[in-house]
């Protein structure tokens, strides 16, 4: 097994305990429906990390050919634990109140979980820079800093429409991404 191996590996192990998190926490809400307020954007954030982490996970196929050592290996591992540790805050973990209001916790969370989003947002963007596999310059940064000023503005605002557009405006913006970057042609 080469270094990459291994490391794409560890890699791929926290991003899909990310992405069983999510799929705990959506079955969570599933059982217990009939006790909770819908609220669009927190469910829209569980699409968004899903998708964040399954283009984390592809672009990690850049780093292959790079001369690894243990601080770019833990580097690398920084932000999808981030992502595993939104995942894990972004569902209630206690049903035990008769009712669940999604947006009220999705409110009370929501420092906690953009203050996680946009320290690895800042580390998805400048790991391609720093590794050397991407310039500092290039349109995916533009996309990267767009998502990284609508995670800010999650921080502060409290406006439950707000959140719902910043959700909506990010999971466009992953599927704009996901098709510019990934697909040929």
């Amino acid at each position: 097994m080469s270094l990459f191996e291994f490391i794409i590996g560890m890699i791929s192990v926290v991003l899909a305990l990310t992405v069983a998190q999510l799929f705990l926490g959506a079955a969570d809400l599933v059982r217990h429906r009939d006790r909770l307020s819908f609220f669009p954007a927190h469910t829209v954030w569980q699409v968004n990390l899903f998708l964040t982490a399954f283009l984390q996970w592809w672009s990690i196929w850049a780093f292959r050919d790079l001369a690894w050592n243990f601080g770019m290996f833990f580097f690398s591992l920084i932000g999808p634990s981030l992502m595993f540790f939104a995942a894990t805050m972004l569902n209630p973990r206690d049903f035990s109140e008769k009712s669940i209001d999604l947006a009220q916790y999705f409110l009370n969370i929501r420092r906690f979980f953009f203050a996680v989003l946009f320290l690895m947002l800042v580390l998805f963007t400048i790991d391609g820079p720093l590794f050397g596999t991407e310039p500092v310059f290039n349109p995916v940064r533009a996309v990267q800093v767009l998502l990284i000023l609508l995670v800010a503005w999650g921080f502060i605002t409290t406006a439950r429409n707000s959140h719902i557009v910043i959700a909506l405006a990010t999971l466009t913006i992953l599927c704009a991404a996901a098709v510019i970057r990934f697909f040929p042609g």
